[in-house]
């Protein structure tokens, strides 16, 4: 998984892709805490993304994170379900599985 480390990160914005619904994170601790989650639990499907977005998806969430002191720095990736298998994807780098918890954790950020 390819994620800035959360110093660099300023901002991290969530949405639904069939939705206006979006929230921004912009506390250090709460950046920090996405962060570790999703390094620390992900697992390597080995399966390679070849789109910019997940296709054959109705449903996902569109995580964007803003970096400081680049200008328009952005780290986006996608999260859904799969059978009922949760996953992270980066475009064009990678899709990893995603513990559960971690899912329905960043997912609850919209419901707030």
């Amino acid at each position: 998984m390819n994620l800035p480390n959360a110093e660099e990160v300023k901002e991290i914005e969530i949405m639904k892709n069939n939705s206006e619904d979006r929230v921004k994170i912009e506390g250090q601790d709460e950046i920090s805490s996405i962060i570790a989650d999703v390094k620390e639990n992900t697992d390597d499907t080995n399966r390679e993304s070849v789109n910019a977005q997940p296709t054959n998806i109705n449903d996902y969430l569109i995580i964007k994170l803003h970096h400081k002191n680049v200008e328009g720095g952005l780290s986006i990736a996608f999260l859904y379900k799969d059978r009922n298998i949760s996953y992270i994807e980066q475009p064009y780098s990678g899709i990893w599985k995603l513990s559960e918890e971690t899912f329905d954790k960043i997912s609850a950020n919209l419901i707030k």
